[in-house]
């Protein structure tokens, strides 16, 4: 595994959930990390709540001269993960009468990855490494979530192809699979845990944290590119 103290993280999504997670294991583990989200008072907490060496850079992942200025800020780096999404709650729709408004909202988490790769690509180290955030739904695709799964399967498929036009540097994917983060409400997780328990081989939803260390894990990992790593808790074996 590659030794993380003194390198520079990018972590895109930094003020909650999996973002979150991932920032105080890398702080925990001494490197400088460059927290990344659209609300600079979200990120000032999480600054005060980690310590250690960290920075805070507010920025909207859809907006082509946010990225471009913040990566530039930033400059020189050596590991990115991009682990932001938004509601995607709000997007389930039968695909004949889906609005569309909301067929162009679900492909943001596309555009939203293109955008920071992008500008990614003219800072990151030769020997560093990226991970994007895909979801099980391209193994499994969910009904009504037609754009959603759409979305995930081209981040897969964009960050195959990333990894070979920036190598040496490495470009993995994660495809979580249900996780108990801010995006569900306190009904909808309680009925996702049930479900978990029910019909999971882990018998539990996961984490954020369980899938911060699977981040961390493939970041790490010198010999790991164009990879895609379930982290469902069993998911595609049911």
């Amino acid at each position: 595994m590659i030794e993380i103290k003194d390198k520079k993280i990018v972590i895109v999504g930094a003020s909650s959930g999996i973002g979150k997670a991932l920032a105080k294991i890398f702080v925990g583990k001494g490197a400088h990390v460059c927290l990344l989200s659209r609300t600079k008072s979200k990120l000032e907490d999480l600054q005060n709540e980690l310590g250690g060496k960290t920075s805070v850079h507010p920025m909207d992942m859809l907006d082509e001269n946010s990225v471009n200025g913040t990566f530039n800020e930033i400059g020189k780096f050596d590991f990115m993960t991009i682990t932001a999404v938004a509601d995607e709650t709000k997007l389930f729709s039968p695909i004949k009468s889906m609005p569309t408004e909301i067929a162009e909202r679900g492909m943001e988490k596309f555009w939203g990855t293109f955008n920071c790769c992008r500008a990614a690509a003219n800072y990151i180290s030769k020997d560093g490494a990226i991970v994007v955030t895909s979801s099980v739904a391209i193994f499994q695709p969910s009904k009504n979530a037609s754009i959603m799964n759409a979305a995930s399967s081209a981040v897969a498929t964009f960050a195959k192809v990333f990894a070979l036009e920036i190598a040496p540097t490495r470009v993995n994917i994660v495809a979580p699979g249900v996780v108990g983060t801010g995006v569900w409400t306190k009904e909808e997780k309680e009925n996702y845990t049930d479900w978990a328990k029910k019909t999971l081989p882990v018998q539990h939803l996961g984490t954020a944290d369980e899938l911060a260390y699977a981040y961390y894990s493939i970041l790490t990992n010198p010999y790991m590119t164009g990879g895609i790593t379930n982290v469902d808790g069993g998911l595609t074996l049911t």
